[in-house]
Formats: C-alpha cells, structure tokens, sequence
C-alpha cells in the first residue's frame, strides 16, 4: 500500500522528531499544533515546562545528530554550551561536594528555545512536511471495516476558516503529557490504556538572570554551572543554575512533597539564601534578573501503558510524553521522546503503516525503553516521604543496592561513570546489575565497613576549588 499521509498531532521535540522519521516514509507529513510555531526562540504556551532547565543527556544530543546532521555546529553557532558536568560544575550531593573529575561526556548547554527552534528550522528543509499551526485537534475518526482503523483527524483554526478533517493513513500522537487521545478514543468507542502515576509532589519555580562577564564576574568562580542537591527532611529544596545562550543563567529551585518553591520575586531569592551552600545566592546577587518567576506543579510521573493496550487499533501510535511523562528534575523527557520516534523509524522500515502490528510492535518496543527510565525517576521520587503511587515489588532491595553503589562511586570513579552512563541513557539500568559491576559495589562497600570511617564531620557549605581537575583513576 502506498503510505501517503501522515499526521502527527503536537509540535513538541517528540512530534518535530517523529515529522523527520516519517518524513522518510510517507509522500506527505503534516503537524498539527494550537501555537504558533515562530522562527525564533520565543517559548511556547504549549511547553509549559520551557522556562525552566532542560537537559539534553548525552544519548539524545547523539539521537538529534542522527536525525538532523546540522544540529551541534547550529546549536554552538548559537551559543549553546559544551560541558563536561564532571569538571565544570560545583555539585553539592547528600553526602558532600563532588570532586572534579573529567566524565569523559559532553553535555549542551542550552534553552529549551533554542533547542526546539534550531529542530524546527531543520525540518522546515524537509519538502514533504507541513507544518498546520494555530490548529487544534478535536477528535480522530475511525474506519468502519473490519479492524477498525484511525484514518482521520478532526481539525478546527484558531482564526478564520472552517472545521477541516485531514485523512491518514498514520496518526501519531506526540501532544505531550495533557494528551487528549484517551478522550478521543473513549468518543470512539475504544477502551483508553489504563494509567500508571507516581506523584511526589514535586513543583519548580525558575528566573532567568543575565550572567556577570569579564571583569564583573568574580575570578574565583571556576565553575560554569552549579547543582545543589535537596537533603530531606532538613532541607527539602534543592536548586541549580544553568547557563544558556546569550550570556543567560536559568536558576531553578526544585522541592519535593509539597515543599514547593516559591512564586514571588522577593520569597524566591529569600529561599535561594536558605539552600545548602550560599553558593548560588552569592552567584545570583552579581547577576540581572530579566524575568519574573515562573512556576511549574504538573510534575508527577504518569504512563498510559499503551503496549498493554485492550483495544489497540489500526493507524495509530502516540509516543513521547503522550504514552510517558517523567518528574522533569531528571532530565529523561526530551531524550526518552526522541528515541521513541527512532523506534518508529525501526518499526515502520519493516512493516506497513496500515497493519496492527506496527503499532503493537511499536508500543512494545518503546515500553522497553521507557521502562528503564520511569524505573529511575519513580525509585527516586519513591524515596521521598508522600509519594503516592504503586511501589513496584524489589523496590527497597534495588534502593539499597544503588544507595550503595552511590555511596561506593564516591571514591570509585569507575563506578561513577558508569552510573553516569545510564543516566545518560547511554546505558541501559540493568547494567548496573552486571557482575562487574556488583562485585565493584561489594568489594567497595566492605573497604568501607573495614576501615570503620567514623560519622562525617558536617559538609562544608562551599565548594572545593582545585586548580585543575583531578585526573580520572
């Protein structure tokens, strides 16, 4: 059959990326978004969590390359930074500040702006994709043969012009995690995926500041970003600068069961001198505000287990945030959304648009790879007081064995690239179960036991300041 149109519902990073895979098998690929898709860098109503930190991991700045060869040498024409987390920032864990030392990874630094836009710029090349804005989707429609199959979206303009219907021969659904599709199916007739969700009650208020340069910042500052983790219950906010494009830091206070940061200007800067260190409070008095504060509640981890799917049906798959939304203080969303549009480039080069399996083998495939990923973000957000949701079975001996392995990696670099490796998405979570690797664990924390090291003398509220980094062992 010939694949002729496809139609992808959400302009997020998920849909951007999955108009470039389709784009290689369908004559023509249209997104559907409610925003205006600017050529610029302005954020978008529709992210909600594009004023706040992103982090691009390692995996998906290699997924992004993949699919759009332009995009480093854009992304660093345009400011983003190059950084190794291990050297480059001051990170002050539970257990105390960690040392320098080189991670062998690098990392873009940017706004969520700039990401999205230089993506977008990229496809917009793409001859075969149109891009439908200011548009919303009110409904799908399904075939009446036998399967039934989606084969229409139901469209409606913001400004002038009439209700419109687009047939496809593919509908993907990358709206993001106040996805719509569940609604849609159930006016079908069609049973929704049931839900899974892990609520640690977590919130993010965020300012955007201009960073001090040249003479005007302090030469002691080595550091080009900065991490203070939350240590509960004492001190249940944590907070971290970035630095974007244009000379710009992103400082974002995070807190956890129901310790949400504040919303004010004035309360805001107040609970940045309370963190950990005085680190970041030092950094962000030399600095210019140029935003208000913006906050984000819409944090809980929430999976529509499509691959479990009752009533799975013909022409459609949803993937990214609108199947798997993670707690974004973990920094798994753009990077898990990319790669589910890989699997369907993987899926639709071995199978034909309009076949159930495709998208069964499709929902099972991505399932794999969002696993290991709500599997970390849950088993953190778990080990917080007030987390709602079902603890899954070996929950507390996999807690204890990675509290170990953590605590191990402090003086085994060896351990702390790995572990850095998989949250990366370099590698999957169970290789840290790897014999290797557990005996490293062992052998590390029976050192510790034998050495008897008496409590910690309290942490020092202010970073080490090596001249250079410590050479990796």
């Amino acid at each position: 059959m010939s694949r002729n149109h496809a139609v992808v519902i959400g302009g997020s990073m998920a849909g951007l990326c999955a108009a470039q895979v389709l784009s290689r098998h369908f004559d023509q690929v249209t997104i559907v978004d409610r925003d205006a898709l600017p050529a610029g860098m302005p954020e978008r109503a529709g992210v909600p969590q594009g004023r706040h930190v992103h982090a691009l991991l390692v995996r998906g700045r290699r997924e992004l390359n993949r699919l759009f060869p332009d995009f480093d040498r854009l992304m660093l024409e345009r400011g983003a930074h190059e950084i190794d987390f291990g050297t480059d920032f001051a990170t002050l864990r539970t257990w105390g500040w960690e040392p320098r030392i080189p991670s062998g990874l690098s990392t873009l630094f940017a706004s969520r702006g700039l990401i999205e836009s230089t993506v977008r710029e990229l496809l917009r090349v793409q001859p075969n994709v149109t891009l439908r804005e200011r548009t919303s989707v009110t409904g799908l429609g399904v075939s009446h043969g036998t399967p039934r199959r989606i084969d229409r979206v139901h469209v409606v303009p913001h400004e002038a012009g009439d209700p419109a219907v687009l047939e496809a021969d593919l509908v993907v659904d990358a709206s993001g995690r106040t996805s719509k599709a569940p609604e849609w199916l159930s006016a079908l007739g069609l049973r929704p995926p049931r839900e899974t969700v892990v609520d640690a009650y977590a919130g993010y208020s965020s300012r955007w500041y201009r960073a001090p340069t040249g003479e005007d910042r302090p030469r002691e500052w080595w550091w080009k970003g900065i991490w203070l983790d939350a240590k509960l219950p004492r001190n249940p906010v944590g907070g971290v600068l970035f630095p974007v494009e244009r000379d710009r830091w992103i400082v974002t206070l995070a807190g956890f069961a129901k310790h949400y940061p504040p919303r004010g200007e004035t309360t805001f800067e107040t609970a940045i001198g309370r963190l950990r260190s005085p680190i970041l409070a030092d950094a962000v008095r030399r600095a210019e505000p140029l935003s208000p504060v913006y906050a984000n509640r819409q944090m809980a981890n929430r999976w529509r287990h499509y691959e479990k799917w009752a009533d799975p049906v013909d022409g459609f798959v949803a993937l990214g945030d609108s199947v798997c939304a993670f707690n974004p203080v973990y920094g798994q969303g753009m990077t898990t959304g990319v790669l589910s549009t890989t699997i369907l480039d993987e899926c639709l080069g071995t199978r034909a648009a309009d076949r159930l399996d495709l998208s069964r083998a499709f929902f099972a495939a991505q399932a794999r790879i969002q696993a290991g990923a709500w599997g970390l973000a849950t088993g953190a957000d778990f080990s917080i007081p007030g987390t709602e949701g079902k603890r899954p079975a070996g929950l507390l001996l996999s807690g204890l064995y990675l509290g170990a392995l953590l605590k191990v990696s402090i003086e085994d670099v060896r351990l702390r690239r790995a572990f850095g490796d998989v949250l990366q998405m370099i590698e999957p979570p169970s290789s840290l179960f790897a014999p290797a690797v557990a005996g490293r664990v062992a052998r590390g924390t029976l050192r510790r036991w034998m050495r008897r090291t008496p409590q910690r003398q309290p942490v020092s509220d202010r970073p080490p300041v090596p001249a250079e980094p410590s050479p990796a062992r």
